[in-house]
């Protein structure tokens, strides 16, 4: 991981309360980058309000920048939204663990990135980066929640990656786009036509459950990443830690630290 200040290079509003940020990095950081890593930011005001960075899911990447998406929903994400091209930010990361990199065993076949409102951003790194790599997305389905329509946020542009083979499908609670309803009712759909596969989810934590109830019921295994509340980033504060199962020599539950043991994990090691 890596700390160092550095500047905004562009801002873009996507909705009324998001935006995206394209931060300049060094190279080395960009080749650390994958799916599911995180970072954390902060202003570089010298007024230490707030005192700790912000935990943001590294959303796409190149050579020497890399993007985050911020929602408006306090002190510390309101004032790194304020920021313009040019202003300077401090960054901490890459972060945690992402995504199994053989996201296929052998007799898997299909692979469900299943997106909750902002938990979009965790799985878009994932399709960005096969996109960007011209990498094939055959029997890659994404099925993407939202609340409404104008919450499904960088579905344009992931929709240039059908292309590879990326099949979509949406769904809000209000039925403004795709059906209404809940993403988990996508996802069971599908796993009854697809018995073996692999599910990658990310999202509000009782979507989460919800995901991980519906892969119980199948053959099927997965990998949730978790948005559980940081501090610190690199495992001091234990603000972040998750009840988890044991590995079989130590049976039982015990705390994980999100941001250095996750955020993603498999799914049938999370206790909720």
């Amino acid at each position: 991981m890596y700390l160092f200040n550095t500047e905004i290079v562009c801002k873009q509003k996507l909705s009324q309360d998001i935006y995206r940020l394209r931060i300049r990095a060094t190279k080395d950081f960009c080749r650390a980058a994958e799916p599911g890593k995180f970072v954390m930011l902060g202003t570089n005001d010298n007024l230490f309000d707030p005192l700790l960075r912000r935990p943001f899911g590294i959303c796409r990447w190149g050579e020497n920048w890399f993007e985050v998406l911020i929602k408006v929903v306090g002190k510390g994400s309101c004032q790194l939204s304020r920021l313009e091209k040019g202003a300077s930010v401090a960054v901490h990361g890459p972060l945690g663990n992402g995504y199994p990199n053989d996201k296929l065993e052998n007799k898997q076949k299909s692979l469900f990135l299943v997106a909750g409102g902002m938990g979009i951003v965790s799985l878009a790194s994932y399709l960005f980066s096969a996109f960007d790599g011209n990498q094939s997305l055959d029997e890659t389905f994404l099925l993407y929640g939202a609340a409404s329509n104008s919450e499904l946020i960088l579905l344009n542009e992931l929709t240039a990656a059908t292309a590879l083979g990326l099949k979509i499908q949406t769904i809000t609670d209000d039925g403004s786009c795709g059906r209404q309803g809940l993403v988990t009712q996508l996802l069971t759909n599908e796993l009854q036509h697809h018995p073996q596969s692999q599910v990658f989810a990310c999202g509000p934590e009782p979507m989460l459950k919800s995901v991980q109830q519906v892969l119980q019921k199948t053959e099927c295994n997965g990998f949730l990443s978790l948005e559980n509340r940081m501090a610190c980033g690199f495992g001091v504060c234990l603000g972040c830690v998750q009840m988890v199962l044991s590995e079989n020599s130590d049976p039982g539950v015990k705390m994980a630290k999100v941001c250095t043991q996750g955020p993603v994990f498999p799914a049938q090691q999370v206790v909720f």
